[in-house]
């Protein structure tokens, strides 16, 4: 790992060995190049003062001097590598005992001589690169006097010996080769001298230099002139890098302390120990030695495993459940088991074969036909431009109507609104005038109990609204008289007269509703502006590409699309007042061109995909128009309006069979329908009761036939919902809630004779099936037979005018 910063080149100065003369220490050496001597110094004394950061004292042979020990100007892995140099070099002094080692000489400076007036240095001192090189300089400006020809890393065998091998040499091994070269060219020599290192020493040495990157090698190459070197070291990781180091440095400190006397190390394991703690964590030294031991944990069960293993492989017999390799010597099948072997290997293989085969066979025959779709698709290209053609220019125009209506929606609604509210308000001033009027009418026609009228004052409101409702009748009679209806019973016609004011207002705003409706397209383009138009295009598609009109369900998206027209032209369509069918209309018109276009049988209308097309049209739209007018203008006292509503709906349920009971939007019209009688049986039917003198007198008997015939005429209304709407609420509404509570108790207290006219005019309005006297007769109309048949009873049949009037109730009961 290159460090981020370069230390200031220091001078080693090596101290002579006066006490201990020896050979080796006076020749002047280095581990990768030769160290320069530098010029002795003056001795300083000083005073006798402890200056150690570790407190080590000084020994009695030192005179009371005591020399400044600086500090080691090398890294903590040179130290630590200097360490493991001495450690391999006693161990190799330890076998050889007296053999000496003459090539290679290593700057040892033992650590005890500090009795000696020189600088202490490092025990082993082991330097690469420009390091090494500059470690024997007194200055920059001095030359080098010699240089070693030999090095410990130079012998040229180690390198061939290596290459030999197939390996790639070191970083160490490289470096001292550069360097032994460079050192030849220095001194002129043509030859490289053969280092005489000693084969054991060089194996050692190799050893423990094998695989390890030199002390500060990236800083002394960077330092370096030569720009020609190459470093060569093995890829590792920085966090491998730093577990190696802790490894080393705590394998170090255990080796140091087998290998070293304890009082020399103890002085320098405690600053060693020191400087540890400072640059590495506990944590860090932790999992260091944890790694170790589970790397060795795991490297002695693999080796167990392996041992406990082999017996077992050595005394297996091999196996080729998955392989057609023949047994060998091993084998002992015979010659017809080895050909039957074979052939069953051989119908395996061709087994496996055939599928391919097969797969293979089938590609070839389909090349055929695909050339002929490739010469029929060039054939139809034309044709197939003219349908893309067609298909985007269908898709454009349907895209532009879709947004159009989006535009055109928004204001189709307001106007629907616009009419809905207009009819209701007039329908809600009809009803609230009606009941007003009954109130009115019950007032006026209020007695005492002895049967004379009390003195009652009307209010001017009260004879106002009293003079129009006889107004009203007037004008009714007169009309009833021009149109030669003789047979009327008071209180059956519908008083739907407005003043002439509100009926001119109401046509304005009809009037200016039907003109925003005819401007409401006028903005568009022509081809948007009609459901022809619209139907033309889809017509064009259907005939031309059948196939896509189907798979597109234009017969289901079409009802949508066209709808919003059909609405418009249905805006000021009002049924309950004309008698105007919806099949005379334009939209309606139009589509059954679009499902009739090209067929000429029978079972091509039954197979046309738009044969529902309508169906759905006025079930999605129509009914929803009906449903409109119902909740805003229906009017269920209305004969007329209640006429007309119904037979409209019996149409479309015997016409169009399609829309069933399941139909959402039929059930929704007919709930609405039910909601709209149930109001007016609890707001407009009043009967008044009394005694029979009371009644007969001429303002009460008046104001009761009146009343009595209003209720029958709803009665006759709510029943012609028969078949339409289901007979339990029919039943519900027109035999529990009128006949049976209002009706049947005004009759009891009318004579015989009236009696059994009023009876007949009530079987008149009931359903035939209801009075088959069979299973479909309800059992609610049990009390209605039987007032009819008390009454028959009790009447004179000897008068003529009883006698007839029973002939007609049992005409209509089949008494």
């Amino acid at each position: 790992m290159a460090m981020q910063f370069r230390k200031p080149k220091r001078n080693l100065r090596v101290r002579d060995s006066d006490g201990f003369p020896d050979n080796e220490n006076e020749e002047k050496t280095d581990v990768d190049t030769v160290l320069k001597l530098p010029k002795p110094q003056k001795e300083k004394t000083t005073k006798k003062v402890n200056t150690l950061s570790f407190g080590d004292e000084l020994n009695e042979c030192d005179d009371g001097e005591e020399f400044k020990v600086k500090k080691s100007s090398y890294s903590k892995k040179i130290k630590k590598q200097m360490n493991r140099e001495k450690m391999g070099r006693d161990k190799v002094e330890n076998g050889k005992k007296s053999k000496t080692i003459a090539d290679t000489v290593k700057p040892i400076v033992d650590e005890k001589q500090t009795n000696f007036n020189t600088e202490p240095v490092e025990k082993e001192i082991m330097l690469t690169g420009r390091a090494a090189e500059m470690a024997g300089y007194v200055s920059s400006d001095e030359e080098p006097d010699s240089y070693n020809s030999s090095h410990r890393f130079s012998n040229p065998d180690q390198v061939k010996i290596l290459l030999k091998k197939g390996q790639i040499p070191d970083a160490a091994l490289i470096h001292a080769a550069r360097k032994r070269r460079q050192q030849a060219r220095d001194l002129g020599e043509d030859f490289i001298p053969i280092s005489s290192q000693s084969h054991s020493e060089s194996k050692v040495d190799n050893e423990q230099m094998s695989g390890r990157r030199l002390t500060r090698e990236e800083d002394e190459l960077e330092d370096s002139d030569d720009d020609g070197i190459i470093v060569m070291s093995g890829i590792v990781s920085q966090a491998e890098d730093r577990k190696k180091s802790l490894h080393s440095t705590m394998t170090d400190h255990t080796n140091n302390t087998e290998f070293e006397d304890p009082d020399e190390l103890d002085e320098d394991n405690d600053w060693e120990t020191q400087q540890i703690r400072k640059a590495v964590t506990g944590s860090q030294l932790a999992a260091a030695q944890q790694e170790s031991a589970g790397m060795a944990a795991l490297y002695n069960n693999m080796v167990i495993q392996e041992q406990a293993m082999m017996p077992i492989l050595m005394n297996q017999k091999p196996r080729f459940s998955d392989s057609y390799a023949p047994q060998g010597l091993m084998s002992t099948m015979s010659p017809d088991d080895i050909i039957n072997k074979t052939k069953e290997i051989l119908n395996e293989l061709k087994e496996n074969r055939n599928p391919d085969q097969k797969y293979f066979e089938d590609m070839i025959n389909e090349i055929p036909e695909i050339k002929n779709k490739v010469e029929l698709l060039k054939i139809n290209v034309p044709e197939l431009d003219d349908c893309f053609q067609f298909y985007q220019d269908l898709r454009g125009y349907v895209t532009d109507l879709v947004e159009c209506l989006d535009e055109k929606i928004p204001l189709l609604v307001g106007l629907e609104q616009r009419i809905s509210k207009l009819y209701e308000k007039r329908r809600l001033d009809l009803v609230a005038r009606r009941r007003q009027d009954v109130r009115d009418q019950a007032e006026e026609s209020s007695t005492n109990k002895l049967g004379t009228s009390t003195t009652h004052t009307r209010s001017e409101e009260q004879q106002r609204r009293a003079a129009e409702r006889e107004g009203r009748r007037i004008r009714r009679m007169r009309t009833r008289e021009i149109k030669a209806i003789s047979k009327h019973a008071d209180g059956m016609s519908s008083d739907e007269e407005v003043p002439e004011t509100d009926a001119s207002a109401f046509r304005n705003q009809l009037e200016l509703i039907k003109s925003d409706s005819n401007m409401l397209l006028d903005d568009v383009l022509e081809e948007f502006s009609s459901v022809d138009l619209v139907l033309k295009h889809m017509l064009e598609w259907k005939n031309k590409y059948l196939e896509s009109y189907i798979e597109a369900y234009v017969n289901v998206c079409l009802p949508k699309l066209v709808g919003p027209f059909v609405r418009i032209e249905m805006l000021t369509w009002n049924p309950l007042e004309d008698d105007l069918k919806f099949e005379d209309m334009f939209w309606y018109k139009s589509m059954q061109k679009y499902t009739m276009k090209g067929i000429n049988s029978i079972d091509q209308l039954t197979k046309d995909v738009d044969l529902e097309l309508i169906p759905k049209i006025i079930e999605k739209v129509v009914l929803i128009k009906i449903d409109q007018m119902v909740t805003s203008q229906w009017d269920p006292l209305s004969s007329k309006q209640t006429k007309h509503i119904c037979n409209l709906v019996k149409y479309i349920l015997d016409v169009y069979p399609t829309i069933d009971p399941d139909s959402k939007l039929l059930m929704m019209l007919l709930n609405n329908l039910v909601d709209r009688i149930r109001d007016a049986v609890d707001y407009d039917v009043f009967i008044p009761i009394s005694s029979r003198q009371v009644m007969n007198t001429g303002r009460m008997n008046v104001f009761f036939q009146r009343q009595f015939n209003m209720a029958v005429k709803l009665l006759g209304n709510i029943l012609s919902w028969h078949r339409i709407i289901e007979d339990v609420v029919l039943i519900d509404l027109a035999i529990n809630q009128i006949l049976n509570r209002y009706l049947l108790t005004s009759i009891r207290t009318l004579q015989p004779l009236e009696a059994i006219l009023k009876i007949t005019m009530i079987a008149r309005m009931l359903p035939n099936s209801w009075l088959s006297y069979g299973n479909t007769t309800p059992k609610e109309l049990t009390p209605f037979l039987n007032q009819s048949k008390l009454v028959s009873m009790e009447i004179d049949k000897s008068h003529p005018q009883a006698k007839l009037a029973l002939d007609k109730l049992n005409e209509v009961l089949r008494l």
